[in-house]
């Protein structure tokens, strides 16, 4: 009796077949260091792999993500930008403003004038343009001019019947389209009522105090001196 252990099967085939080639390829884990490396050849061979294995071993790509509060503060950065131009653009179209000069003269009359009072220099001149220069920026400051008045400047002291004449130049801040005539009767208007206020040592000639429009250019020359 035949020992059928030691016959072998007979094989269904001898050689190698398509199918049993599929089956190895299958279970073999690909190499994908070869896909990967090499130049074109490699990422040619990285291409011919199935798309579910490409999708793997892509490398991941990290998304950076602002963080909330440095958004929140870009976000008020432009919007402060952008207010601040738009107003100084509004301000300077619909506005347009610019300086607007008066004379204003003041009649003292319990001063008698002297030499002393022609130079600037001097102390008694110092003295009446502190009083004089303090009693107009009073008057204008709390008048409805007092977001257009700029400042008040004693420019020179001359004699006068019964006294004498305090010259200041008045800087107002008004926009260019505004009447300079009508703006100097309501200057005048203003300054007379709070000479009429006045209570200090100064004796001061309420009528004869006027506000002049005709501005001499010798001003102007001070005004960009100080």
């Amino acid at each position: 009796m035949k020992d059928l252990h030691s016959t072998p099967f007979p094989s269904h085939h001898t050689s190698q077949c398509d199918s049993c080639v599929f089956q190895q390829h299958s279970l073999r884990s690909p190499d994908f260091s070869q896909a990967l490396v090499g130049g074109q050849k490699g990422y040619q061979t990285y291409r011919d792999l199935p798309w579910d294995l490409q999708k793997i071993h892509q490398p991941a790509v990290k998304i950076r993500h602002l963080e909330p509060w440095k958004i929140a503060l870009i976000v008020i950065g432009t919007a402060v930008a952008a207010a601040i131009t738009i107003g100084v653009l509004v301000y300077f179209l619909a506005y347009d403003q610019k300086l607007f000069y008066y004379g204003g003269n003041v009649k003292i009359t319990n001063i008698q004038y002297n030499n002393e009072l022609s130079r600037q220099s001097s102390g008694r001149f110092r003295d009446l343009s502190e009083r004089v220069e303090r009693l107009i920026d009073k008057t204008f400051y709390n008048s409805i001019l007092r977001k257009k008045y700029i400042r008040s400047r004693l420019i020179r002291v001359s004699p006068d019947a019964d006294g004498v004449m305090a010259e200041a130049l008045l800087t107002f801040w008004f926009s260019s389209t505004d009447s300079r005539e009508a703006l100097r009767e309501k200057i005048e208007r203003i300054l007379r009522r709070g000479l009429k206020k006045y209570r200090g040592p100064l004796r001061i000639n309420v009528r004869s105090s006027t506000v002049s429009s005709k501005y001499i250019t010798s001003l102007f020359k001070v005004v960009l001196a100080l």
